[in-house]
């Protein structure tokens, strides 16, 4: 009796993360929808792709906000965190150049 008593309880369990997870995938399509509509309306020349792009950066940032108030460590690779290592040589007044130590 106490196993059947402990499956019930899992099942309703198991139940209710479910209707909660509905919930909140719900919320947050009325979220992303309400979003794209109001760049409709403010930008309507602004393609789809942009307006989604936008939407991935602020949730991007609403996670990143997140994440900084515990103890997680985040770690990026250079495409998530859009880092380039780039030299560029400039030449300076007195002729010496930047990334040449030679005079």
């Amino acid at each position: 009796e106490e196993e059947k008593a402990r499956r019930e309880l899992l099942d309703i369990q198991t139940s209710n993360s479910n209707a909660r997870s509905k919930m909140e995938g719900l919320a947050e399509s009325e979220r992303v929808k309400s979003f794209l509509e109001a760049l409709g309306e403010s930008f309507p020349q602004m393609e789809m792709n942009t307006k989604i792009a936008l939407w991935s950066t602020l949730r991007k940032e609403d996670a990143l906000r997140a994440v900084s108030q515990g103890q997680a460590k985040l770690y990026f690779t250079p495409k998530d965190a859009n880092l380039s290592i780039e030299n560029h040589d400039h030449v300076h007044e007195k002729g010496w150049v930047d990334g040449n130590d030679s005079m």
